[in-house]
């Protein structure tokens, strides 16, 4: 079988290659430009010139071929523009999704296909099932405190059914237990970050406004009684529930409660109770399998990368829209992350948080 591997240079997408090349698959590298080469310096991003050539001498190593693809325009157009009308418009963009739906396996898919590659493999901590019928699962990868499965719950099963995780059965440590032994110049390399083309000094909002030349929507921090307490530079510096970097003085703690869009103010909260909610609205919703009945069904939903998935009840509409009624209240429910809802280990598809009621 000839296989595709999406080296960033990483030990995950590394120790992936070397365990298809030794189980006798044809096996080369490909990486993605997503930048061009004067915007990736001081980065530690793996997408930057940088992870191309650790990624490069990783296949080096493995001696297995190395191809770079580049996707400066489709980064831009699916992932990036995108991430900045949602921080412009109050919402707190989850980027990793539509760059895995549109890009890892939407352009680097379509690229190994036209080559006759069997199947593209990455090393995602996730995992993949197979029913009777030939439909795949997607399924938590099994260490849990890597488990990547939430930024991959918007592929299609035909993605799906073109694609490996190597990495996912296995633990972090033993992944790099593997690297040692394989003798990997990566082995014991430090994670790369999550946000692509971040700066050593700057935040991924703050580079997406210079990027496309936005406005700095500036406003009043207010309390829950419309009490102003202070004034923001933009709304774009702040998402539900954060704490720090408010810029406002207060004798007790303050968290972000809402972001108002419509006249850019920043809610703010002294009671971290506030912050809860039992409902949540989801849109754009895409199933792996068939979508819940008329009366809806029970399952549990993560709203966040970090996020402890919750017990709830969900109703879907025609329209791509579910209503999430938890069990229990969860913490910083935030407008523009997307909500993964899962059966146990399986993931059942994703929707983006809309509102919270």
């Amino acid at each position: 079988m000839t296989i595709a591997v999406a080296m960033s240079g990483g030990v995950d997408s590394s120790v992936a290659a070397a365990l298809l090349r030794d189980e006798g698959h044809q096996v080369f590298g490909v990486t993605l430009k997503l930048r061009e080469c004067h915007e990736a310096r001081g980065s530690r991003s793996c997408c930057g010139v940088d992870g191309i050539a650790r990624a490069r001498a990783i296949a080096g190593q493995l001696g297995i071929p190395h191809y770079v693809v580049d996707c400066v325009r489709e980064f831009d157009e699916h992932v990036l523009r995108p991430a900045w009308d949602a921080y412009s418009n109050g919402r707190t963009p989850s980027p990793c999704l539509p760059c895995n739906e549109h890009i890892k396996f939407g352009v680097l898919l379509s690229w190994a296909r036209q080559l006759g590659v069997s199947r593209l493999a990455t090393g995602h901590y996730a995992r993949l099932t197979i029913d009777a019928r030939g439909r795949p699962s997607l399924l938590r990868g099994q260490d849990p405190d890597k488990d990547q499965s939430y930024f991959l719950a918007g592929l299609t099963e035909l993605q799906l059914g073109a694609v490996l995780f190597p990495v996912g059965h296995l633990r972090k440590q033993e992944v790099r237990d593997l690297a040692r032994t394989m003798g990997l110049s990566n082995a014991d390399a430090r994670d790369s970050q999550d946000a692509c083309l971040v700066g050593p000094d700057q935040s991924f909002a703050e580079m997406l406004l210079e990027r496309f030349g936005g406005e700095s929507r500036s406003g009043l921090i207010v309390d829950d009684e419309g009490h102003v307490l202070g004034r923001h530079p933009g709304i774009h510096h702040f998402t539900v529930g954060q704490r720090k970097g408010l810029l406002v003085p207060s004798t007790g703690r303050l968290w972000v409660k809402a972001i108002r869009a419509e006249d850019g103010a920043i809610v703010v909260t002294g009671d971290e109770g506030d912050l809860y909610e039992d409902h949540l609205v989801a849109t754009g919703v895409s199933w792996l399998g068939e979508a819940p009945c008329e009366r809806g069904t029970d399952c549990d939903v993560q709203v966040r990368y970090r996020h402890v998935a919750e017990a709830a009840h969900i109703e879907a509409s025609g329209d791509g829209t579910v209503s999430v009624v938890f069990r229990r209240p969860v913490r910083a429910i935030t407008p523009g992350q997307a909500a993964v809802f899962y059966d146990g280990a399986r993931v059942l598809g994703r929707g983006w948080i809309q509102a919270c009621c």
